[in-house]
């Protein structure tokens, strides 16, 4: 993972990184995991976060590994 840059809007900290498609899929995996396994108010204290945001990031994870994956089906010369 590399980070290509960080700012602050309001109370919120964005950071614009790089990541491989790999460590996308461990992302979605490791949130997914966290969503059968634990109850909420377990994913609250782990994570900070209540269950619907956590399943919102997850969505947002396996639309960017989605993206990243119909990105490498294209042929490289067109």
């Amino acid at each position: 993972m590399k980070i290509l840059n960080k700012t602050s809007i309001a109370s919120v900290a964005l950071a614009e990184v790089e990541v491989s498609l790999d460590e996308l899929k461990v992302y979605q995996t490791a949130l997914s995991l966290a969503l059968t396994t634990l109850s909420e108010p377990e994913i609250k204290r782990l994570f900070g976060a209540t269950k619907d945001e956590l399943e919102g990031i997850t969505e947002d994870v396996e639309s960017a590994i989605s993206a990243c994956s119909q990105r490498q089906m294209e042929p490289a010369f067109a």
